[in-house]
Parts: C-alpha cells; structure tokens; sequence
C-alpha cells in the first residue's frame, strides 16, 4: 500500500511539472534527472536560464560532494493552530556537509541561494521554503522539478505568473472570534489583536480606492469555510487572513511567516514527507500561483518595514486557503508566545505599523497585476531607507 501511494505521488508530480514548465522549454530544454521516482534539474542549468553565475564547485575536504539525499530533521516548533500540519523542519545542515556548503548566485536582478540537504533558500533576500531537499548527487547539486516550476520560477520572475488577475476588493479575514479565542499572552487573546490590525488595514486600503469586506468586524466566531466563502462570492477579490502565532515547545520562536495553498503533489511546508491527501485537488490549487505571488508580495513589504524575524514564505493546506478560490493568503504577524514578541504585539503602534506593512503588500500585488511589473522586493525597501537616512543626515526635508 506504501509503495503504490509513492508510485502515486511521483507521477502526478511529473504531470504537474510538465504543464507548469511547459513555457520555459521554448527557452531551454531541461536534462531531467530521476532520483527515487522524482525528477530533478541540476542547479547550473537553472544559473544559466535565468542568467545567474555559474555555480562554483562544492566540494568537501577537497573532494567532490558526496551524494546527500534528503535528511528527516528533528522538529524546532509546533504552531498552536487547528488545522496546522506537522512541525516544520529544522535548518540544521545535513550531517557531515558544512555549513559553508550554501551555494549563492546573485545577479543585478535576482538572488537565490541554496543548501545542499535542505528545503529552505533565500530568493531574492527572503526565506522561502522549498517541497523537497536540495540533493547532491554524483558532484551535481540538484533541485526538485516541482520546486523550480512552483516556488523558483514564480519568485524569480513573478510578471510572468499566469492568472495574476485585476482586483478591487480586499476581503481581510481576522482569525479566530467569539469563543475562539486563538493563541493567549499575558496581554490579550490573538482574537483582538487580528481584529485590530484588520481594522486598521481596512482604512487604510479604503484610503487607497478599494473596496475592503470583513468576514468579522466584531468579536463573533466564524466557521473557517465560511471565511473563505466570502471572498468567492465577490468577483475581483483577493483574501488575507490576519493570524498570531504561538508555540508551546519552543518560547524563544519568533518571527514573520506566510502561507498560501501548498501546489498539489508537495508536502506542505510544515509536513516532512508527503501524504496521501497532497495529490488531492482542492479549490485552492487553481488559484496557487496568484497565491504564491500576492504571499511574495506581502512578505517582502512586511519584512521591508518591520524589522522581525524571517521565518519564510510557506504552503500550507489550511481550511481558508484549501476553500478559496481566489488569490489568498494567511499571515501570521508574530508570536505571542515569546516575550519580546508579545509586548511588541500588545503595542497600538507596532499593529498598526504591521497593518500598513500588509497595505503596501497589497499594493505591490496590485503593480503585478496591473502592470505585470516585479512588485517590490526587500532590497527595496532597504534601499529607500538607507536614502532616507542620508537625506536626513544632509539636512534635507
């Protein structure tokens, strides 16, 4: 039964990633490599379409690197949430690779590094969390086919995404409500606080021409299919679900994170191996792309105005995210487990900071959209604040 479900599994990731690279063959016919039914590209091929340098040779102790499959490590934190799948992969490095073994290619406009035996890489200056291992296999440094037509493809040139459509209604989701108070700090319930950063991005996105429906703008408890359901009834919207996190195994855990809906035939981020339920087609996984792009867009405008943590851009199969039809998104905005975290949260100032960091996302979504242009990344950000400070430090207004 174990083995006809991997049979399974293998062969819809070949169908899907087929489909998704389908337009990039034109440009560059891809040597496939099959590692345990799943197939791979080697990582110089990937430099050399998207114009990256060559990647250097990864050796160790002066030899060529050994063959790495993927490496089950322990779990860092569990996530206090309903429907949260497994815990999330450590980052540790893979035994007997060193941690030098990060491999980085940056060009004028794109940055992507990789670890040979994990799922996280860094595109374009964020975290993002890859469906499979990076693999090293006799000298060549390999990456899931899946992961280079899904997640690498669509963060690397986003203005390509197909069904990145026109929006006009923002549907804000404020987890939890009512009798579900979500996570719990000494200083309130995840319930208000989603609340509060909801209502401030209301008015803030109304300022800004759009149309903004909540699926709570009170204390009451929503079902989470009917969350979604708002935002399918109304054509032209997009929907984000405003969360806080917290972990009872881990108390220092900190940080940003994202999730859209996981491509079907991937694990989810936070589960280490795939399962049966992932070759299921849920509504979400039309709308997975566009997703995976308005999360892009969200994350980097979060992390390029409040400075905390990175913890990645992630999938998940989240009941708001499994349901929607449209491009949707859960945001988690910090733990209120960890102390430092918690007083922050417990500020008006920081929410309200944090709601116009989700703005700005949505408006970088919306420059895709529109003008099929790169939304802004995190080098971005940085940039206009270094600019700032030199225009204060001159004198200038």
């Amino acid at each position: 039964m174990r083995d006809r479900f991997y049979m399974k599994i293998r062969c819809w990731l070949g169908l899907l990633c087929l489909a998704a690279l389908a337009g990039q063959a034109s440009a560059a016919e891809w040597a496939l490599h099959r590692i345990e039914g799943r197939e791979y590209v080697t990582l110089d091929e990937i430099a050399a379409f998207y114009g990256l340098p060559k990647p250097p040779a990864v050796e160790l102790n002066g030899q060529p690197l050994p063959s790495v499959a993927a490496v089950p490590d322990p779990a860092v934190t569990t996530i206090s949430k309903a429907d949260e799948p497994s815990p999330i992969a450590s980052t540790d490095p893979v035994p007997g690779i060193a941690a030098a073994k990060t491999i980085t290619l940056h060009s004028e406009s794109m940055q992507l590094d990789v670890t040979v035996g994990l799922r996280e890489v860094q595109i374009n200056g964020v975290k993002q969390w890859l469906a499979f291992p990076v693999l090293a296999q006799e000298g060549r440094v390999l990456v899931s086919r899946l992961d280079l037509s899904k997640i690498i493809e669509p963060r690397l040139r986003p203005e390509l995404i197909p069904g990145v459509q026109r929006f006009t209604t923002v549907v804000l989701d404020p987890g939890h409500g009512g009798h579900d108070r979500g996570a719990i700090s000494k200083f309130g319930f995840e319930k208000d606080f989603a609340l509060d950063v909801s209502l401030r991005a209301r008015k803030l996105l109304e300022q800004q021409g759009y149309k903004v429906v909540m699926t709570r703008s009170t204390d009451v408890f929503i079902p989470l299919e009917r969350r979604p359901a708002v935002a399918n009834n109304i054509a032209g919207s997009i929907f984000v679900s405003i969360h806080f996190n917290s972990s009872n195994s881990n108390a220092d855990a900190r940080g940003f994170e994202i999730f859209s809906m996981a491509p079907r035939g991937a694990p989810a981020t936070n589960d280490s191996v795939p399962r049966e339920r992932d070759l299921r087609e849920e509504p979400g996984n039309a709308m997975d792309l566009p997703s995976s792009a308005l999360a892009g867009s969200v994350f980097h405008a979060l992390l390029g105005h409040v400075p905390m943590v990175d913890r990645g851009i992630k999938h998940a199969r989240f009941a708001v995210l499994r349901h929607s039809t449209v491009p949707a998104v859960l945001v988690e905005c910090g733990f209120v487990s960890n102390k430092a975290e918690s007083t922050l949260i417990s500020s008006a100032a920081w929410r309200a900071h944090v709601a116009e960091a989700i703005v700005d996302g949505v408006e970088n979504y919306r420059t895709l959209a529109e003008k099929k242009s790169r939304p802004k990344v995190i080098a971005d950000y940085r940039k206009a604040a270094t600019n700032n400070v030199n225009l204060r430090d001159s004198g200038n207004p």
